[in-house]
């Protein structure tokens, strides 16, 4: 759990919750966590009230995911294997998660599918744009940064496996196609990701400052636009009857 103890990982968790929080205008709420890891978001949300289902795959995350939110219903599968059978839901979180699925087109469908009409999507993935700006300023690779351009496949060194990177239009594009409206574009990790000084980032003075900061480039841009993370919120439109 190392990465979500440290100030990156929290600030990362901390600037999404800002951002989800900007609709989450009533609660409690119904709420499907897609690959919830060690379930620290699916745990914040429960405690404010809200009743709160995570899938994870993984067995060990899972579990430590249980010690910390008894009152979270914690799923041990993949979201393919049970979204028919789920029910449906206010908010879903699906975040980091698009990376790592062969078909993220039909993986959207199938998140809509359990989605409740009017309700929200929060969707959190790696920006493109990102991986080749981080290879040219922190790695100093002019070469391999621009070998990277318009190259959807990267390695993440967090979680040491090759991910599938999209741009925001081709998330809009699905989205949009799958029966959602966009109604808010932030960005994650706007100019943190860049800053390669680590020391400073243990300053709890200085981390309380630049959260402030995030909370306002995130929803800016062009900060937005180059951040590590796109933060989409997606509203599911309603159906149309005659």
């Amino acid at each position: 759990m190392n990465y979500t103890q440290m100030p990156w990982g929290r600030l990362f968790y901390l600037t999404a919750w800002h951002q989800i929080d900007k609709f989450f205008i009533q609660q409690p709420q119904s709420i499907l966590d897609i690959g919830c890891g060690f379930g620290i978001t699916s745990n914040e949300f429960a405690l404010r009230g809200n009743s709160v289902t995570g899938i994870e795959p993984t067995t060990n995350m899972i579990e430590i995911a249980k010690q910390n939110g008894q009152s979270v219903h914690y799923i041990c599968n993949s979201y393919e294997n049970v979204a028919k059978n789920i029910g449906s839901y206010d908010w879903i979180f699906c975040h980091n998660i698009l990376e790592y699925v062969n078909e993220p087109k039909q993986f959207i469908r199938l998140i809509s599918d359990c989605q409740n009409e009017n309700g929200f999507l929060s969707l959190i993935a790696h920006n493109p744009a990102a991986k080749v700006m981080k290879k040219a300023i922190l790695n100093k690779d002019p070469e391999s940064a621009l070998a990277s351009i318009g190259n959807e496949k990267e390695y993440s060194g967090i979680i040491q496996t090759d991910i599938t990177t999209y741009t925001y239009h081709q998330l809009t594009s699905w989205l949009c196609e799958s029966g959602y409206d966009i109604v808010g574009y932030f960005g994650i990790h706007n100019v943190y990701g860049y800053i390669a000084d680590n020391d400073v980032k243990q300053n709890e003075e200085w981390h309380n400052k630049t959260i402030q900061l995030e909370f306002e480039l995130g929803h800016q841009s062009p900060y937005r636009d180059i951040a590590i993370f796109t933060h989409i919120i997606a509203k599911k439109r309603s159906s149309i009857h005659f």
